[in-house]
């Protein structure tokens, strides 16, 4: 895969603690990269800041830790009752890529697209299913969807790069 990659490593999620959420912020805003694609949009994303972040900070390898030190949000994806439910194509504003553990999954396929400036629709690369438990890397700097499962909600702990490129987070995952 070109945008996404499967991280060989666990997360010790023991830290985590609902009382160590606190609000950031809920995303309303329908992209143009879903101009083109079908489903019916889940009303809106919410992310929470984890104020504990330095205990899941410090599970990462020190290499990228000194490359950038990530904020720590839990990212909630709201069920919806419709037949094609999906968190519209978009990219994320002020992250250039984040690594995702996955709390809750139920068979989610993530869709990453190339937007046609042409045409000015979005076009179709590649796509994965994660697993509830598993860590993935992403370049959230380029369009993505989440065909959801209905009635069904989504969570996962996101460590979010603001400065650090996709390909550099990922090399210091490298073994030799």
């Amino acid at each position: 895969m070109r945008h996404a990659t499967k991280l060989p490593i666990s997360i010790d999620l023991s830290p985590f603690r609902e009382e160590l959420l606190a609000p950031h912020q809920k995303y309303y805003r329908v992209q143009k990269y879903a101009r083109n694609l079908d489903g019916t949009s889940i009303p809106y994303t919410e992310t929470l800041k984890v104020l504990n972040e330095a205990e899941f900070v410090a599970q990462l390898p020190e290499a990228l830790v000194a490359l950038e030190w990530p904020s720590v949000f839990l990212l909630e994806l709201p069920a919806l009752d419709a037949q094609d439910p999906v968190l519209p194509a978009h990219v994320d504003i002020n992250k250039t890529c984040g690594i995702n553990v996955y709390l809750d999954t139920h068979g989610e396929v993530t869709k990453f697209y190339q937007w046609s400036r042409g045409s000015r629709q979005s076009e179709y690369v590649e796509e994965f299913c994660a697993d509830t438990g598993d860590v993935w890397l992403m370049d959230t700097s380029v369009p993505h969807s989440v065909d959801m499962v209905p009635n069904k909600s989504r969570r996962m702990l996101t460590f979010s790069f603001t400065k650090a490129k996709y390909a550099e987070v990922l090399s210091c995952f490298a073994t030799n």
